[in-house]
């Protein structure tokens, strides 16, 4: 071997986004009918190692939590799928893992150590959650951290669930890694559902990571293909979109594309080096996951790069979060207000000015200042928890 051959060689790691094998997806991977990974799975497979959210648990068990929004799962043989398709690495931090709760994250783990995945993010308790997943490639050790947003999945010390996005642990975490591993990636479920930046907080939090020695940060959970940057040289995806999710609802052609990123790393040095951006287009009309191709490929790419460009741009970057919440104001103000909920609330505040008859001006610096003060939502968030057990 020549004496700095190893520096030459290269790692690549592929991310994929949201993975949730429900409804005709569910059908088509358990009776095999379709190979709904056929057109991308060579990227999958030759990548040396490949990571995807898996979005919903793995059980039969259909006793769904208290949460809003839906609740989904679907069938342990899944798993089968998944990991022919190639993927070694999934990781169970989101809002959905505990839909069916405890039980349902158990036939989960199960499911994954028959079918040789390893897992991180979740666990029966938090410590198990937060543990750090470590993988050995080409002599080089990985250090995999899954986390997610607070909603209705967090793991406490003795409750399961999945790691917390918590900066004080997020921290010691990467200590811990930077310690035991050549190359430290972190993924995070969060982000505003159908909007392509992240919010700024997000955006803060993602560098603060790169900032502690964190090589690539990714992120999903908007359901859309989002914007991506690169901080001080290392590589942060804001959203890669959905990779397999069907709907029962019509959606939007967003909720339909998504992209990987195959990250390369040179060997022993802990460098990135370069990212390949894999977009492609999962639809139930023709099932799977279908890579884009000629015009429609240069298009996307293209796309990518206008948001890239505007995160650049610090005014258009703010001008677009500010189009986004006051898109967004009248729906929130209502959810948030109003004694009651009711299907078809969301397109009723389109047409009801929910914002101005629900808020009164004298009573905005007390509602504001219960979220923003750090000790009133705390106390708020632990009386909230409280009734909802």
């Amino acid at each position: 071997m020549l004496k700095n051959e190893k520096e030459f060689t290269k790692l690549n790691i592929l991310f994929c986004g949201d993975l949730a094998p429900v409804y005709q997806n569910e059908i088509y991977m358990t009776k095999g009918s379709v190979d709904l990974f056929a057109d991308v799975k060579q990227e999958i497979k030759k990548a040396d190692m490949s990571f995807a959210n898996l979005e919903c648990p793995l059980t039969l068990k259909k006793r769904p939590i208290r949460k809003t929004g839906p609740t989904i799962h679907a069938h342990p043989d899944c798993a089968i799928a998944i990991a022919k398709a190639g993927f070694q690495v999934v990781g169970l931090a989101n809002n959905h893992i505990m839909d069916m709760g405890q039980e349902g994250l158990f036939d989960t783990l199960k499911a994954c150590r028959q079918n040789d995945l390893a897992v991180c993010g979740a666990g029966k308790n938090l410590e198990k959650a937060q543990k750090i997943l470590f993988v050995e490639r080409q002599g080089i050790k990985i250090a995999v951290i899954a986390i997610t947003e607070h909603e209705f999945s967090i793991a406490e010390e003795n409750k399961a669930g999945s790691a917390p996005l918590d900066l004080i642990d997020n921290y010691h975490q990467i200590q811990k890694a930077k310690q035991e591993a050549d190359i430290i990636l972190m993924t995070l479920h969060g982000g505003n559902e159908s909007f392509p930046y992240p919010r700024p907080r997000l955006r803060k939090v993602c560098q603060y990571f790169i900032d502690l020695g964190v090589h690539a940060v990714i992120c999903h959970h908007a359901h859309t293909p989002g914007a991506y940057e690169y901080y001080k040289k290392k590589p942060i995806i804001y959203s890669l979109g959905n990779f397999l999710f069907d709907s029962k609802k019509k959606r939007d052609n967003c909720w339909e594309l998504g992209y990987m990123v195959k990250l390369n790393f040179q060997h022993r040095t802990s460098n990135f080096n370069s990212m390949k951006i894999l977009p492609y287009r999962q639809t139930i009309r023709n099932p799977g996951i279908l890579k884009l191709k000629n015009e429609e490929k240069s298009r996307f790419l293209h796309y990518l790069e206008i948001m890239r460009n505007t995160l650049a741009d610090k005014e258009k970057y703010f001008m677009q979060w500010k189009k986004f919440c006051n898109y967004k104001a009248n729906l929130v103000i209502a959810k948030q207000y109003l004694p009651i909920l009711f299907p078809g609330i969301g397109k009723l505040s389109q047409v009801i000015p929910f914002s101005s008859l629900l808020l009164r001006k004298k009573d905005i610096p007390v509602k504001h200042n219960l979220i923003t003060c750090e000790s009133h939502r705390e106390l708020l968030t632990e009386i909230l928890e409280n009734k909802l057990k």
